[in-house]
């Protein structure tokens, strides 16, 4: 294939706009009606369950993410067995069914039915989890797949911030119910529609038999993807990107309110900082990468989380200070120069982050086996899941220590640190490889 002038022009060929819309459709409403359950649990259906408001919401994060454990190592299997495109047919047409159940849910206001198409929601993602990533490869050239991945990157972050505010928002509105119901269901048909053209992607090899003993499916996936190391390197520093996010994103109300003294006005304008940050980091990662799959940039993208994190903790400490009886709105926020300075850390921190894991993608992409890459996908998206597991338990445990948000979250971007040292080892050819590499000189064995 011949590498267009940039990474936009993908977007005007038929062999990545349909995956690409497909990919992006799907978080939108991965999100929407993710968002709009839980705002019509916290404000509207509550009462009737008698359980705390923080309960439920785990609740509904574990329910969603559980699939991603338990589905997903036997959708690798079954997307390196067929047609990658034809199962990316069937799961959005399945997308279509559990809509249609979401609508029958709002309707009735059934919590613990809400909540079992909450993990059927799941389910579906996480079919289409493995197929996401590992289709990229057959529909684009080496050159151009950081640019793909940047693509896919951005605009998953944009759907993911874009579906939460339609979700919150739509849903607690006069005929919100209505309203939601029409918009996921018809997202849900677009994105089975953008599939119908999406070009073939058959199997690369002969696959394995698929095995439906989740445990088990687990531990070989992982075993076998252990015996390529550059593939594992690149799933457990994707996992650590994850783990960070899901930090960020977990602690981002508790540290508008309690550290910033701010409502939820703000919340919404830094959580929009964060993704875009994340996009604008992912579509700059091809210049950056010079369209080449190398770990040049991860390392960078690391360190730079890492002092941008400082950065933000000095900013929060030089921030307005709370008021004690009322909350700063926002145009009461960014009034002040501080509260400026605090959003585009958020967006510097994200772009980071995005240059960090763009590559990486692509370079899990390009070392994995052909033939098995849906299913290193597939073990890729359970260490993220792990790493978002292992998240919440550490926040939870910090936060029983006494500790607050803006020093949790910077003492968990501080370990980019760590994280740039163990990933530049393997980027010899920039001054900080070299620098790690006189650190922390290879073993023999690698």
């Amino acid at each position: 294939m011949d590498r267009p002038p940039n990474q936009f022009a993908l977007l005007a060929t038929r062999r990545f706009l349909p995956a690409f819309l497909v990919q992006f459709l799907g978080a939108f409403n991965d999100q929407t009606y993710q968002k709009a359950f839980v705002a019509l649990l916290t404000f509207r259906l509550s009462a009737e369950l008698e359980m705390p408001l923080e309960l439920l919401g785990v609740i509904a994060a574990g329910l969603f993410i559980l699939p991603f454990v338990i589905v997903t190592p036997t959708a690798g299997q079954i997307a390196d067995r067929i047609d990658k495109a034809r199962m990316m047919r069937w799961v959005k047409f399945w997308e279509i069914v559990v809509m249609g159940l979401a609508v029958a849910g709002f309707y009735t206001q059934s919590v613990w039915f809400l909540y079992f198409v909450l993990f059927l929601m799941g389910a579906q993602s996480a079919m289409f989890a493995p197929i996401k990533y590992s289709v990229l490869p057959q529909y684009l050239s080496r050159a151009e797949l950081v640019g793909g991945n940047g693509l896919v990157q951005a605009a998953t972050f944009l759907a993911i911030i874009f579906g939460a505010i339609a979700g919150n928002e739509l849903i607690l509105t006069d005929n919100g119910v209505a309203v939601v119901s029409v918009v996921v269901v018809g997202v849900a048909v677009l994105g089975f529609i953008a599939s119908l053209f999406t070009p073939p992607a058959p199997p690369l090899g002969p696959g394995e038999r698929v095995d439906p003993v989740f445990p088990r499916a687990i531990w070989r996936l992982i075993a076998r993807c252990m015996k390529t190391p550059r593939a594992f390197k690149a799933i457990i520093a994707i996992a650590w990107f994850w783990f960070l996010g899901a930090t960020f994103l977990s602690l981002q109300p508790a540290y508008v309110k309690q550290g910033l003294g701010a409502d939820e006005g703000v919340l919404t304008v830094l959580l929009t900082t964060f993704s875009v940050g994340v996009a604008l980091g992912a579509l700059a990662s091809e210049r950056l990468n010079k369209g080449r799959v190398t770990l040049n940039m991860p390392p960078i993208g690391a360190v730079g989380i890492a002092v941008i994190a400082v950065e933000l903790w000095l900013a929060t400490q030089a921030a307005p200070a709370p008021m004690a009886d009322a909350l700063y709105t926002r145009a009461e926020f960014f009034s002040h120069a501080a509260g400026w300075r605090v959003a585009l850390d958020f967006t510097l921190l994200a772009a980071f982050a995005g240059t960090y894991v763009t590559p990486l993608n692509a370079v899990l992409q390009t070392s994995a086996p052909e033939a098995e890459r849906a299913r290193f996908i597939a073990c890729s998206n359970v260490m993220d899941a792990a790493g978002m597991v292992v998240s919440a338990v550490i926040v939870a445990f910090c936060v029983m220590l006494g500790l607050q948000a803006i020093d949790i979250l910077a003492l968990f971007a501080l370990s980019g640190l760590v994280v740039a040292l163990v990933v530049a080892r393997h980027a010899p050819a920039t001054r900080l490889g070299r620098i790690a590499l006189a650190a922390f000189p290879r073993s023999p064995a690698e």
